[in-house]
């Protein structure tokens, strides 16, 4: 079983959602499944980041 770790996924429109998945294309998904709209970029949320 692969670790999840911590995802932010930047939409077209300015919202920003944060999802736990193993790659950023499943954070992808589950992003889409809470926001509709055009994703821009997913980046990896670093522990400096987090706190």
């Amino acid at each position: 079983m692969a670790k999840h770790v911590p995802f932010r996924v930047h939409f077209e429109d300015g919202h920003k959602v944060d999802v736990d998945a193993e790659t950023a294309q499943e954070a992808s998904k589950k992003a889409l499944a809470r926001h509709d709209g055009i994703i821009r970029k997913v980046k990896v949320v670093r522990e400096s980041e987090a706190a």
